[in-house]
C-alpha cells in the first residue's frame, strides 16, 4: 500500500476499485482527446474538408462530452484516494497547468471572432490562421496532459 493512498488505508480490499477508476478515467480520456483531435484536425483543414466544421463539430460534441465527463468525475475521484501523491508530483501539476491551458484555449476559441463567424469558413480548404492556431494549441495541450497523466500514475 503507497502511503499517501487514503482509499486503500479506509479500505484495504479497495485496489479493484482504484482499477476500475483508472480504467474509466483512461476510457474517458481517449474518448474526450480523440474526438477533440478530430476536431482540431479539421479546425485546421487537415482532414474531413468536404464535410463543413460546424457539422464535424456539432457531431463530435455529445462524444466528447461525455468522455470529457467521464474523465473529471474519475479523475477527481483518482486524486481524492491519493492526494499526497499527486500533490508531490511535479507531473501532475503539468497535467493540471495544461488541462488549464486547454480549457483557456477552448473558451477564448469560443468566444473569439473566428468562432462567431465559423459559417465564413467552414466550408474553406484554408481555415484562418487563428482556427489553425487554437487547434495546435489544443493538440499540444492535451499531448502535454496524455503524457504527464500517464507519467503522474507511475510515480516518476
Amino acid at each position: 500500500m503507497a502511503p499517501g493512498n487514503l482509499a486503500q488505508r479506509i479500505h484495504p480490499g479497495v485496489d479493484s476499485h482504484v482499477s476500475l477508476l483508472e480504467g474509466g478515467h483512461l476510457l474517458g480520456i481517449s474518448v474526450s482527446a480523440g474526438t477533440i483531435a478530430i476536431s482540431d484536425l479539421r479546425m485546421m483543414g487537415l482532414i474531413f474538408k468536404k464535410e463543413s466544421a460546424s457539422d464535424v463539430f456539432h457531431q463530435l460534441i455529445p462524444w466528447t462530452t461525455a468522455g470529457f465527463l467521464l474523465m473529471i468525475i474519475t479523475g477527481t475521484l483518482l486524486l481524492v484516494s491519493e492526494p499526497i501523491k499527486c500533490y508531490n508530483s511535479v507531473w501532475f501539476r503539468l497535467k493540471v497547468l495544461f488541462l488549464f491551458l486547454a480549457g483557456l484555449n477552448v473558451l477564448i476559441f469560443h468566444s473569439s471572432k473566428i468562432y462567431r463567424h465559423i459559417h465564413e469558413w467552414e466550408w474553406a480548404a484554408d481555415p484562418p490562421r487563428a482556427a489553425k492556431m487554437a487547434g495546435w494549441i489544443s493538440l499540444i495541450s492535451w499531448g502535454i496532459v496524455i503524457i504527464a497523466g500517464r507519467t503522474t500514475a507511475y510515480n516518476f
